[in-house]
């Protein structure tokens, strides 16, 4: 038996429904649909096209957000993220290629590692 197709459309309608859509195949056609509509269909093993989505950032209410303080940093609630460019060689480019290297979490460590060791050193002590 061939599965009946539908537009992405359809497919809420009866999500939204309580049907079980698996006896259809969606087709989409060029109409777009909110990301909330995305999510649901991405639940229900159906991929949206990206550029169907889209998503209206002044309707969305952040009134109960709560504002975010230092407290939240000193406690780990919340970290800084620091993005950056960071110029390397080949030699060092192809080994964290071959070692499979998490450059994010490597520089993370020593980050760490070097203000902990800084903080340890006596206040006189001179680089």
């Amino acid at each position: 038996m061939e599965n009946k197709i539908i537009n992405q459309h359809d497919a809420i309608k009866l999500i939204e429904a309580g049907e079980d859509i698996s006896a259809y195949q969606v087709v989409f056609n060029q109409e777009k649909i909110e990301a909330l509509q995305a999510i649901l269909l991405g639940k229900n093993k159906i991929d949206v096209p990206s550029e169907l989505i889209f998503y209206d950032d002044d309707a969305i209410d952040f009134t109960d957000d709560p504002d975010i303080t230092e407290k939240d940093f000193e406690t780990g609630e919340l970290i800084w993220n620091i993005k950056t460019s960071l110029p390397i060689d080949k030699d060092i480019k192809d080994w964290i290629t071959k070692e499979k290297i998490d450059v994010d979490k490597l520089l993370s460590k020593l980050m760490r590692n070097f203000y902990e060791t800084v903080k340890d050193f006596p206040k006189k002590a001179a680089f």
